[in-house]
């Protein structure tokens, strides 16, 4: 329980929040009374007892999942372990190599897509081993570092589908999570490969090797801190060749920096305080969901594209929060060289409004516009805060705002089906990654199966959704049509055609469809799908499948949904939509809005409707439809010319149906 005084406060802050109309106001995320290092609690290693054994699936039956508006693609053969890294290859950006813990007991424990995602290999080495973390130079050349008695480093120079076993970086025991990087610009110290990692013999410390012939030998251990409390290092390099280390201590993290190839490093300063996120477990760990494990360790980037934002520096963390709220996602920045930093004004990343859901194990990549992406773990939309799904956000500026967070994952799942006993507590992993160049990819373990498989899904992207049932409804010789919802993950930009088949063939006449517009280049958007059924075709049941192509992406982004066509004949004959089974009210398009935005609605039976919006605090703005209308379905224009930027609700009352949705007005 938080104390009276943390309470007041959040409620000030929440407030304040509130009346700006943005989640990225800035705002304190240290609670006093949560844990401290060496105060509450002291840095624990995150050793692991084994995982269940699952049989393996059958590869690609199920790769692509299509559920609701977005796909998502499962990339493992058998359930991993949780703790997934991913990497993209600069030579080649639909080179990515992933994988997860699962390599504790298995050598098969490499994943390989060649083209963005869309299709994975499963690559051994032979060997297994635990903590798996990848890393690309800009020869292409990737490296796979494991714990192994030390640190254990693998070379691949064909993309990740062979491996080359180099030995131990260095051996020792009770070495803890080691990260890496490669510099990757053509500097002085291109090609360099720095890790860094725990130490917990003395009790902590965080160390750093280098290696500037391809792994083929290390120079090292440099101590960056301790002996002392800290754990949970990262590590990232600048384009112009600066190496950034970070590491979470006693209230917040810290930073050093070399400018030397690693050779020496700069003085260490606090980057960003906050507590950890979670709340003090029996087993002397800071769990969340009751007793599954977390922490607010640090991931780090820098931008190396040739976007203006080139050379910031972003960290994203989770912390708990003043108030009741036991995890929210943060990020800090620094726009000259890792000098400065907002360190007690982080960006606030989660937009929910709820205040006991939570947010946890974030991480981020830079694309090559500088796009700065983030994901992170999210149970928001379980009222009883334990489903968990991936949600993300972006930012085009250079991280001084972020855009509205979307859905990554079209399934939630309960982690308390999937958690691995540690002994005196549970574990689903203590990271999860994200990276990417023309397109990026989170890759998060989920447990929508009840076991511990790794997905990913494309960023940017587009998605497909009916509006209301996929279901339509049509005699002969009728035109009839459905609104068809082309959301957005992040800011798209291309141009989607729509294309079509049917099963089966009318045996005989014609089904004529067409789409409007087509093809779509504007996004959110959507598309009016309009079926003209002649006179001789036979009464029955016709499946449209509906694809939508973008061949301005490499590979193309392709989605595909079926719309189920009955000819019968029904009533509300002749150039007119169906009478819809069931009340819905549609999330309205586009969203976000300026100032502009449509909402669709569905009545089954004659009713008394009411429509109206309203702001952040509750009060009525605006009221779009009040009055008895007939079955069918119906679209409410809302027009914000006269608002203010910000989250507003939509509610709609029709007899006894009530429901409400969330919109954002940027303007």
């Amino acid at each position: 329980m938080k104390g009276l005084n943390s309470l007041l406060c959040f409620v000030i802050i929440f407030v304040l929040f509130l009346s700006t109309g943005s989640h990225n106001a800035a705002l304190s995320q240290t609670d006093a009374n949560a844990p401290v290092f060496g105060i509450d609690y002291f840095p624990q290693e995150m050793k692991l007892i084994l995982p269940k054994v699952y049989a393996p699936a059958p590869y690609g039956v199920d790769a692509i999942v299509s559920v609701g508006a977005f796909d998502n693609i499962r990339a493992t053969t058998t359930p991993g372990f949780g703790e997934t890294h991913i990497v993209v290859n600069p030579r080649n950006p639909q080179n990515f190599i992933a994988g997860d813990n699962r390599a504790v007991i298995s050598s098969g424990n490499i994943y390989v897509t060649n083209d963005a995602g869309l299709n994975w290999t499963n690559v051994s080495t032979g060997t297994s081993q635990g903590d798996p973390v990848f890393a690309y130079d800009s020869l292409g050349r990737a490296f796979y570092s494991v714990l192994l008695n030390g640190i254990r480093i693998w070379r691949s120079t064909n993309g990740g589908l062979a491996w080359t076993n180099m030995g131990n970086a260095f051996s020792a025991s009770n070495t803890d999570k080691q990260w890496l990087a490669a510099d990757q610009t053509g500097g002085p110290f291109s090609n360099n490969l720095y890790m860094a990692y725990s130490d917990f013999t003395n009790p902590v410390t965080i160390k750093f090797y280098r290696s500037t012939n391809g792994s083929t030998s290390w120079v090292g251990p440099t101590t960056l801190f301790g002996p002392g409390n800290a754990q949970g290092s990262n590590i990232t390099v600048g384009p112009d060749g600066k190496v950034y280390v970070v590491w979470y201590g006693s209230g917040g993290t810290s930073i050093r920096m070399s400018t030397d190839g690693g050779v020496t490093f700069s003085a260490a300063f606090t980057n960003a305080a906050y507590s950890e996120p979670g709340v003090l477990h029996s087993s002397g760990r800071l769990c969340l969901k009751g007793d599954i494990r977390v922490n607010g360790f640090p991931q780090i980037e820098a931008d190396i594209s040739q976007s203006p934002h080139r050379g910031n520096v972003y960290m994203t963390y989770s912390a708990n929060s003043p108030g009741p709220d036991n995890a929210d996602v943060y990020l800090v920045r620094s726009t000259n060289g890792g000098l400065n930093w907002n360190t007690f004004s982080p960006t606030k990343l989660n937009d929910d409004i709820g205040a006991f859901n939570d947010q946890w194990m974030s991480d981020l990549a830079v694309d090559e516009l500088g796009r700065v992406w983030v994901y992170w773990y999210d149970s928001r939309n379980d009222p009883g805060n334990l489903w968990t799904e991936a949600y993300g956000t972006v930012s085009t500026d250079g991280g001084a705002t972020f855009g509205p967070n979307f859905k990554i994952s079209n399934q939630p799942f309960n982690p308390n089906t999937v958690k691995q006993n540690q002994g005196n507590h549970y574990y689903i992993g203590d990271y999860q990654a994200i990276a990417g160049w023309k397109t990026v990819l989170p890759f998060w373990m989920d447990g929508r199966q009840n076991n511990m498989h790794d997905y990913t899904a494309t960023l940017p992207d587009f998605g497909i959704e009916f509006s209301g049932a996929d279901t339509l409804f049509s005699n002969v010789n009728a035109t009839v049509s459905k609104s068809m919802n082309i959301p957005v993950m992040g800011p798209y930009t291309g141009s989607v055609q729509f294309t079509h088949s049917i099963s089966p063939n009318p045996a005989s006449g014609t089904i004529g469809i067409t789409f409007t517009p087509n093809p779509l280049t504007t996004f959110p958007n959507s598309v009016n799908v309009s079926a003209n059924v002649s006179a001789t075709v036979p009464f029955g049941t016709y499946t449209l499948t509906i694809t939508g192509t973008d061949n301005t992406y490499t590979p193309p982004r392709v989605h595909t949904r079926t719309l189920q066509l009955i000819v019968d004949n029904t009533v509300g004959i002749g150039n007119q939509s169906e009478i819809p089974d069931q009340f819905a009210l549609q999330q309205n398009y586009p969203n976000p809005f300026n100032p502009s935005t449509s909402i669709n609605y569905s009545l089954p039976e004659r009713s008394l409707v009411s429509i109206k919006i309203f702001d952040l605090l509750g009060r009525e703005v605006a009221s779009l439809v009040n009055g008895v209308k007939e079955a069918g379905h119906y679209k409410a224009d809302f027009n914000a010319s006269n608002l203010s930027s910000g989250i507003y609700y939509y509610t709609i009352k029709a007899g006894d149906f009530a429901a409400t949705k969330r919109m954002v007005l940027m303007k």
